[in-house]
């Protein structure tokens, strides 16, 4: 802090009459106070340079900025700053990695590695700004390898990858790479601890075949490298033709139920119930899609006739997604007039959500739907 003269605080004008410090903090705290700090604080009207500024100053050498300006350039989105520095570093690991794939793969006679399949190396910033927001709390305890852990990417593609992938990891750490650690987890997503308290490591595989897969069929081998301190994802699918399944059921299936999930609808457990028998119509479809995907890369098998929903299937779904609204129409009803945000419930924010990933799900359904 600048002190000024007395002289200088004459030329700024009449000082305005202040309130004791006494009369400000109230009696009754000040006669609480030990005598010497009662004396100190007792007197008279305060001096002039203890009147509040409107803002304060920082004066610098050659600029003064107010408290308002400070916050303001304080303002910027750190976490876009933090994307963009995590992206340009990942597309020059990516570029290396390709490369290291590449030549791994041709040198496994089962393996296959396609650039066109692997254009997309790197997460984007939507992405890493979207998983950084979910796991906020995750992110403060483990950081960035702990969140993030596939910034760098790529996939190979392999038959009977949940035997086979170990080749491709022998190969890779002659080329000095090793198979990266991660926090042991609970089906809750909880870190579990070891017997000294700390939280437990295990190597980052997830074989997800046969009783592991994700219901919706979905089966891979997923790992992660680490090389000089970062991170590399590899994923292993039989081939093209589940990659191509895979891109449309997460885009088409997946990513709706999953929206379920972010608007908390399935917070309620009658409507957690009737999304999982949603669920178990699509996946039923599904899994029948993978199957036949991997059969078509492993054997050359020719697609199954035709993979559809059963008019049953439908028949269920037209039920269920009407009952989801139904259920929530009941608790808008059970509001006091005084708590509704809108006259109508189909004018709320509820239920335009329900009523969007509905309409996404069925287009799946028009889609495979029965043949006469």
């Amino acid at each position: 802090m600048i002190k000024l003269s007395q002289k200088v605080l004459s030329g700024l004008g009449k000082v305005p009459p202040m309130k004791s410090k006494a009369r400000i903090l109230g009696e009754d705290v000040v006669n609480n106070l030990p005598k010497k700090m009662r004396k100190k604080i007792g007197g008279g009207a305060s001096s002039p340079l203890e009147r509040t500024p409107n803002g304060d100053t920082f004066v610098k050498s050659k600029s003064v900025q107010t408290v308002a300006q400070k916050e303001e350039v304080q303002a910027t989105d750190t976490k876009n700053r933090l994307g963009d520095f995590l992206i340009k570093q990942n597309r020059k690991l990516a570029s290396q990695y390709m490369n290291d794939l590449e030549e791994v793969a041709q040198a496994i006679p089962e393996a296959s590695f396609y650039r066109d399949i692997n254009k997309s190396s790197t997460k984007e910033l939507p992405s890493i700004l979207d998983k950084i927001a979910r796991r906020t709390e995750q992110y403060s305890e483990r950081g960035y390898s702990g969140v993030i852990r596939d910034g760098v990417r790529g996939t190979i593609f392999l038959p009977n990858a949940d035997k086979n992938y170990i080749k491709v990891v022998n190969a890779m750490k002659q080329k000095g790479y090793k198979i990266a650690k991660t926090y042991a987890e609970d089906k809750n997503g909880n870190i579990i601890l070891g017997k000294d308290g700390l939280p437990k490591m295990v190597d980052d595989i997830d074989v997800r075949f046969g009783e592991n897969a994700v219901p919706s069929g979905y089966e891979d081998v997923q790992m992660r490298f680490d090389k000089n301190g970062n991170l590399y994802e590899l994923l292993f699918l039989p081939g093209p033709n589940y990659a191509a399944i895979k891109n449309k059921e997460h885009t088409l299936v997946f990513e709706n139920f999953r929206k379920y999930d972010a608007a908390k609808i399935t917070d309620d457990d009658g409507a957690k119930q009737i999304v999982k028998g949603i669920k178990k119509i699509y996946h039923g479809l599904t899994r029948r899609l993978y199957e036949d995907a991997k059969l078509r890369d492993m054997f050359g098998a020719s697609k199954a006739s035709q993979i559809t929903f059963s008019k049953e299937d439908v028949e269920t779904a037209d039920n269920l997604f009407a009952s989801l609204k139904t259920l929530y129409l009941g608790k808008y009803n059970a509001l006091p007039p005084s708590k509704r945000s809108k006259p109508r419930f189909k004018d709320t924010e509820r239920y335009k959500v329900l009523d969007t990933i509905e309409q996404n799900l069925r287009n799946v359904l028009a889609l495979y739907k029965p043949i006469d």
